[in-house]
């Protein structure tokens, strides 16, 4: 047998690793959108489910989330997957997550990020107990107290600087705080993004300088060899 032959072989006998994925698959996707594109296409079918199925069950399951309501097609929604032994999975849509829900109800996009020193919004107790309501209906909280719902939605709000007051909020005061506040976001935003691209760029001269001093390297070696045997050609 050829060296090449034996290789081909040894290569052939090698043991196939199988992955063994947790039966519970947990994902996020938004409401009526579900779609074979990445990540939840390959995803699912690295796990045995056919995804043109569980997209059409999705879609299907969400589609009595209409305009006008307070959950709007394209609203992520948590997702969790049991996956059956034959393949075949029980869907469970749970409500959105609790940071979305209370961002949602105070009209920001984005969190603080220092929320112990800067607002980044309002909502009243009101707001809180009737998120709490939506939430209680996940089953994971089945049997919670609608006040333990309530205090831990609190705790949440504060970890992305949402002021939660009592009483009502004036419209027209909170409009013009949303607007500033909106001017800071941006403002954030922009430096991030500077600072991402002065850390790309720095990343990209490190590589170069990398493959210069490769290249001298390179270069120094080839002329010490160089020297070395153009004193045994003269000599012949």
């Amino acid at each position: 047998m050829s060296t090449v032959a034996k290789v081909g072989a040894r290569v052939r006998k090698r043991p196939v690793i199988k992955i063994i994925h947790n039966p519970l698959y947990k994902v996020i996707v938004k409401a009526q959108m579900a779609t074979a594109a990445p990540p939840l296409g390959p995803n699912l079918g690295k796990r045995g489910i056919n995804v043109a199925n569980f997209c059409k069950d999705f879609n299907r399951a969400t589609s009595n989330i209409k305009p006008g309501t307070f959950f709007l097609p394209g609203t992520p929604l948590p997702v969790r997957v049991t996956i059956k032994p034959d393949r075949t999975y029980d869907l469970e849509i749970c409500t959105p997550t609790s940071m979305w829900l209370l961002m949602h109800a105070a009209g920001i996009r984005r969190g603080a990020t220092c929320p112990r020193e800067e607002i980044s919004g309002m909502i009243t107790v009101k707001h809180i107990y009737e998120i709490a309501k939506i939430k209680a209906a996940d089953k994971c909280l089945l049997g919670v107290p609608l006040k333990l719902i309530c205090e831990q939605l609190i705790k949440t709000a504060h970890t992305i600087g949402l002021k939660v007051v009592r009483g009502n909020l004036d419209p027209m005061e909170y409009r013009k705080f949303l607007e500033e506040r909106k001017v800071v976001v941006d403002r954030e935003l922009k430096r991030m993004e500077e600072e991402k691209a002065a850390k790309q760029s720095a990343s990209w001269v490190d590589e170069l300088s990398t493959e210069v001093d490769g290249m001298t390297n390179l270069i120094l070696t080839e002329r010490e060899r160089i020297v070395r045997v153009r004193p045994a050609v003269e000599r012949k």
